[in-house]
């Protein structure tokens, strides 16, 4: 509603606009509706935010894995040692699908393998310390994510508040002031008049 009003008066500016009074609440209407999209923005930043960031760390790390997973699979295999290469059988996808918790598990017995076997693992299969370390400071982001739900959600909590205090202020500002405002024209503008009402009803938030 509070679009479609501001709209309807942009288009019929000609015949309100020697009336200061409606010229100054159009003004506060106008105010109110970019601080209600603002807050909007931060309030869907806030609750969209964590899911990407949390997705696009847990494909990094189901890369990063699967590719030192590889490489201790490989050496399982041609060591005979096929329980370990059961254990290292996991693709970039299987990591990616296993829930966090779970894939954190994973990611970790991988790293303690990978750690075991770093004197064989570096220098004949091309390892390097670097993987592991950045494997390992992607686990440690991820784990230290999984505590901050509740940051987001007290971010989001704030924007939804305020949010209702700004629907509460234009509600009274189109109550309390345009409705009252537009009634000079009742009988003046009938046809302009019945527009603004018919403005008035239409729901677009």
């Amino acid at each position: 509603m509070y679009d479609t009003v501001s709209s309807y008066l942009d288009e019929h500016a000609t015949i309100w606009q020697a009336i200061a009074r409606i010229g100054t609440a159009k003004v506060n209407l106008d105010e109110l509706r970019q601080q209600i999209s603002n807050q909007a923005t931060v309030q869907a930043a806030s609750q969209a935010t964590y899911g990407k960031t949390k997705l696009a760390l847990k494909n990094s790390i189901a890369i990063k894995a699967d590719i030192l997973n590889d490489l201790l699979e490989v050496k399982a295999l041609m060591d005979g040692d096929e329980e370990l290469a059961r254990q290292m059988s996991d693709t970039k996808t299987d990591l990616y699908q296993m829930k966090y918790d779970d894939l954190i598990v994973r990611v970790k017995f991988i790293i303690a393998k990978a750690l075991e076997q770093e004197e064989v693992l570096v220098p004949d299969f091309g390892m390097t310390q670097e993987q592991v370390t950045d494997l390992q400071g992607d686990v440690n982001e991820l784990e230290e994510m999984n505590g901050k739900p509740r940051e987001y959600q007290i971010k989001s909590g704030v924007a939804t508040a305020e949010l209702e205090v700004l629907f509460d202020q234009t509600d009274d500002l189109l109550y309390n002031q345009l409705d009252n405002l537009m009634k000079i024209f009742k009988n003046r503008n009938r046809d302009f008049y019945e527009g603004y009402r018919r403005a008035r009803m239409i729901v677009d938030y």
